[in-house]
């Protein structure tokens, strides 16, 4: 993959699927306009073709790396400015949080293990809102853990209830997710919450929801799907049932768009199925497939990622031209998709580990030796 180039537009019998469009399909459905998208992208002029070329990577299996005391990449985000911090895996010892300068540089590591303040038991997410602020959520006391760009603490907030993943929203605010769960008669009915918070995390408007009801006896093995991505000026999101239609909401959580898409049904692959229960403790590998339940069909929808200025990368489940990698279609800022890449991108827990910034694109990947990495992208348009 070193220096690889990916061009839109251009991967055999995948991305033609019938003739181009020159005019793109919208209407007006109860006040919200629906961009309608095809299997084909739209032929609509202006920059349509992608170029990744690699510049750096943060590996793990790095002398370099080894010894900063980093076993595993847990998960990563980058600030403005392209400086990079990673959160390591809590197997380890030492500081949580390494910082990385714009061309893979160590810097300094801070986020000490412990109970007091700016000290983490169980860190399980990361995130940096547009102040360039780091957020990192302690899912052992239920604390959020604010610092500042040079790791210096701001505050600890508590965390009341549900909350297990907070990230950058437009206009300075936040989105949280917010994951809870009713029992009644014996059956468990489970909620997923997406929340705009203000940066205090005093909750402002529910942007959506998506419930579903979890059965001991058969179990769903698959993640509910209920995805998102801010930009700085609109909020993206996704749930399984509405397929492949992504909400475009605006700095105050308010729906303003609908993309739609046509889409191929993806049948569960026994590969596939072995591949998520391997992401389980050996151990338990055999009473989560009798338990458990797979669905016949994926969802048409993985995940997303949005770029400041409102691009959208959206991960499907059509294999990509690589092993481990999938194809990814490319809206553009009206909702238009303009075209599709093949990525390898780790996603886990309903969240891709994913980011651009400026002209860079930043993916975690998953070795073949099962350790990860960051990789650093320069994107080209033409």
């Amino acid at each position: 993959m070193n220096k690889r180039m990916i061009l839109l537009c251009l991967i055999p019998g995948l991305l033609h699927c019938g003739p181009k469009r020159d005019t793109v399909e919208r209407y007006v459905e109860d006040g919200v306009e629906v961009i309608v998208n095809h299997l084909e992208p739209y032929d609509i002029g202006g920059p349509s073709r992608l170029s990744l070329q690699e510049l750096f990577t943060i590996d793990t299996e790095d002398e370099e790396i080894i010894n900063l005391g980093i076993p595993d990449i847990f998960g990563f985000a980058v600030n403005s400015l392209g400086e990079i911090y990673i959160l390591r895996n809590i197997q380890g010892e030492g500081d949580f949080v390494y910082m990385f300068d714009g061309s893979g540089k160590f810097i300094k590591s801070f986020g000490p293990q412990g109970q007091g303040p700016g000290e983490f038991q169980n860190p399980h997410h990361i995130a940096i809102d547009h102040g360039d602020n780091i957020l990192i959520y302690d899912m052992g006391p239920q604390i959020l853990h604010k610092y500042d760009r040079d790791g210096i603490l701001i505050d600890d907030y508590r965390i009341s209830g549900d909350e297990v993943r907070i990230s950058a929203g437009p206009d300075g605010n936040l989105l949280a997710a917010a994951h809870s769960q009713v029992q009644d008669k014996g059956r468990m009915s489970n909620t997923r919450t997406l929340k705009l918070m203000n940066p205090d995390l005093e909750a402002l408007r529910v942007i959506d929801e998506f419930s579903f009801e979890w059965r001991p006896e058969r179990a769903r093995i698959i993640e509910p799907l209920l995805c998102w991505s801010g930009s700085r000026e609109h909020i993206f999101v996704a749930n399984e049932d509405r397929g492949y239609e992504i909400w475009v909401c605006d700095s105050q959580g308010r729906l303003g768009r609908k993309i739609r898409k046509e889409h191929k049904r993806i049948p569960v692959s026994k590969e596939y199925q072995e591949k998520i229960l391997k992401q389980f403790p050996e151990g338990m590998r055999e009473q989560v497939r009798k338990m458990g339940e797979f669905p016949d069909y994926l969802p048409p929808i993985q995940n997303l990622v949005a770029a400041d200025g409102g691009t959208l990368f959206v991960a499907t489940f059509e294999l990509g031209e690589n092993p481990g990698e999938f194809l990814y279609d490319i809206f553009n800022p009206d909702g238009v998709f303009i075209g599709r890449t093949s990525l390898d991108v780790w996603i886990w827990e309903v969240h891709m580990w994913a980011e651009i910034k400026g002209c860079r694109l930043y993916c975690l990947q998953a070795k073949d030796s099962g350790f990860r990495q960051v990789v650093v992208y320069d994107m080209g348009w033409e």
